[in-house]
Order: structure tokens, then C-alpha cells, then sequence
């Protein structure tokens, strides 16, 4: 079945405040297209942005109430006027440095995987219950593999 094209030309806007950890503006675009093509919604504009901890830590505080940094927040601004998703998706590069040495792979991986993590939030999952998040982390596995970056989580 063909599907019909996007009545507009999806913006992805990555940007960065850190210093700590490259970020590779194009890849991040392919994956914001990529996980939104694979879930079969139109995106219209969607904004990363890379931060440190200490800026992460004053968002989480101010839109959660929560202290200290977390690894991604998602705003969804709601859909566009042509139906396309807006969001604003806020990654921790700190974060990502300190859990891909745990995971034991590259502070990169686990930055994609927090980008399509907040994609899948304003999507419309959600991991509150642990069956919830079972089924997040496994299309986060699917959709990295599909993409090239491999398995972040162990076997389901």
C-alpha cells in the first residue's frame, strides 16, 4: 500500500550547550525520521537539544519536581496545524557518558537511544507499569537494531 506524502517538510533541530560529547547533528535527524517512519506518524517540527547536567537538573526540577539530572525529557507541543508531531525532545550528555560505561558501550549509543526513548513518549507510550516498559524497551531494541546502532537492553 503507498502512502500518501507529507503534506509538509518535516524540521529536525538538533542543537547542543555541552562540551563533553559530540553530537552528530545529521545521524540524529536520520533517527528522529527514522523512528517516526517506522511508527507511521508525520513529524513537522521536532527540536533536540543535548545539555549537561546542570541544566538538565534545573528542567527536571522545574518540570518534574524532581532533583538532580535525568536522561531525557519530552514536551510534546502538541500536532500541527497539518496533523505533523511537534515536540522538543531534552537529552542529558552526562548522563549518557556515565550509563554507556555501565552498559559498556558508547556515550552515543545511549544518547540515541534516549532521543528515540523521548520519541516513543510523545508518541504515545509510556513505561509507568513494568509491562509498559517492557514493551518500550523492546521497540527501542527493535527500532536501534533496525537502524544500525544494535541492542541497547539484554535479552527481554
Amino acid at each position: 500500500m503507498k502512502r500518501k506524502p507529507s503534506p509538509f517538510r518535516p524540521r529536525i533541530l538538533v542543537s547542543s550547550t555541552q562540551r563533553k560529547l559530540q553530537v552528530p547533528s545529521g545521524r540524529i535527524r536520520r533517527l528522529v525520521l527514522f523512528v517516526a517512519s517506522s511508527e507511521r506518524r508525520p513529524v513537522e517540527c521536532i527540536d533536540v537539544a543535548v545539555v549537561g547536567r546542570r541544566r538538565m537538573a534545573s528542567l527536571n526540577g522545574r518540570y518534574l519536581g524532581r532533583r538532580g539530572p535525568t536522561d531525557v525529557l519530552s514536551f510534546d507541543l502538541g500536532p500541527s496545524p497539518a496533523g505533523g508531531i511537534c515536540a522538543q525532545i531534552v537529552v542529558c550528555s552526562d548522563v549518557a557518558i556515565c550509563q554507556g560505561r555501565v552498559a559498556g558501550h558508547a556515550a552515543a549509543k545511549e544518547l540515541f537511544l534516549y532521543i528515540t526513548h523521548g520519541l516513543l513518549h510523545v508518541m504515545g507510550y509510556d513505561d509507568h507499569t513494568p509491562a509498559q516498559a517492557g514493551r518500550m524497551r523492546s521497540r527501542e531494541n527493535r527500532l536501534l537494531e533496525a537502524f544500525g546502532l544494535g541492542r541497547v537492553y539484554g535479552d527481554p
